[in-house]
């Protein structure tokens, strides 16, 4: 990229990682009660109908006021530090050092992923009763605009653009959905009654549980790697979409209560099409450009 393109971009790079620094803690600190508030009243609700199957679906929930109460401040803490790294590396970044590249971009990954995470309870738990405009999309706003910014401001043909904007928005959203699935895979595993026995309609949830995490990680480290235009990276990246995919479409199968694993399970398989097309293969890894 041009050195005024360049200097657009750490602009819009230290503009964001001061919103990560300041901005998504705070935002993240606004939505932990409601949405826990939310959870605890709907599990009463549940208990008090004295109907088995939501009692039964209300002990299935109980882990997660917890859960959102411990993970939410997790993801604004790795934004937050995050942010710290991206003014670091700013000057490196307008330098042109191209392994800042694949930093920036994982960087920006965090708010955008934690705040796809942060997203759906917030719309179960606070939107569907109070309304309001859902601030985790702020959060991945935040990550988002210079997520993209940094693809397109590379120098390359519109196809080239095109490959790098699908790979690494697939990259971003099947990281979240698969992380977001594991926790409630989670959720459900040992919410059960019969915990720590492992219940027989249960057994595949510790499955998608520790994969999809996994595959979360694989899929995050990925965007680093591709980001630097690495070929470990397309590796990772079909590492962790199969691993998606698979465990996904497991716990589809054997637990269809909802069509999230069935999503989760698409997206993987939609990044591991992508990456197995050799022009798209060629275009995302250095030594083929």
């Amino acid at each position: 990229m041009s050195q005024q393109v360049r200097l657009a971009i750490t602009m819009l790079i230290i503009a964001a990682a001061i919103l990560m620094i300041v901005v998504v803690p705070l935002i993240t600190n606004g939505m932990i009660n409601p949405i826990v508030q939310g959870q605890l009243t709907r599990i009463e609700k549940l208990k008090a109908s004295g109907m088995p199957e939501n009692v039964m679906q209300a002990a299935l929930m109980s882990p997660g006021p917890w859960v959102i109460a411990a993970l939410y401040p997790v993801w604004a803490v790795l934004s937050l530090v995050a942010g710290f790294a991206l003014l670091v590396v700013a000057r490196l970044f307008y330098r042109g050092e191209a392994w800042t590249r694949g930093f920036a971009l994982l960087c920006f990954s965090i708010p955008s992923i934690g705040g796809g995470f942060m997203l759906v309870p917030w719309i179960n738990f606070v939107g569907t009763t109070q309304g309001g405009f859902p601030s985790a999309i702020v959060i991945m706003a935040i990550g988002l605009i210079p997520y993209f910014a940094i693809l397109l401001a590379d120098k390359g043909d519109p196809i080239q653009k095109v490959v790098e904007v699908s790979v690494f928005f697939m990259l971003g959203v099947t990281a979240a959905e698969s992380f977001s699935n594991s926790v409630a895979a989670f959720r459900t595993l040992y919410g059960h009654p019969k915990r720590p026995l492992i219940p027989d309609d249960l057994a595949v949830t510790w499955l998608a549980t520790d994969t999809l995490f996994i595959g979360a990680a694989l899929l995050i480290a990925a965007i680093y790697l591709l980001g630097n235009r690495r070929r470990s990276g397309w590796y990772v990246a079909l590492i962790g979409a199969l691993s998606t995919f698979v465990a996904s479409g497991v716990t589809h199968y054997f637990r269809h209560a909802t069509n999230d694993y069935l999503y989760g399970a698409l997206m993987g398989l939609t990044v591991a099409a992508l990456l197995v097309i050799p022009q798209v293969k060629a275009r995302l890894i250095e030594s083929a450009r």
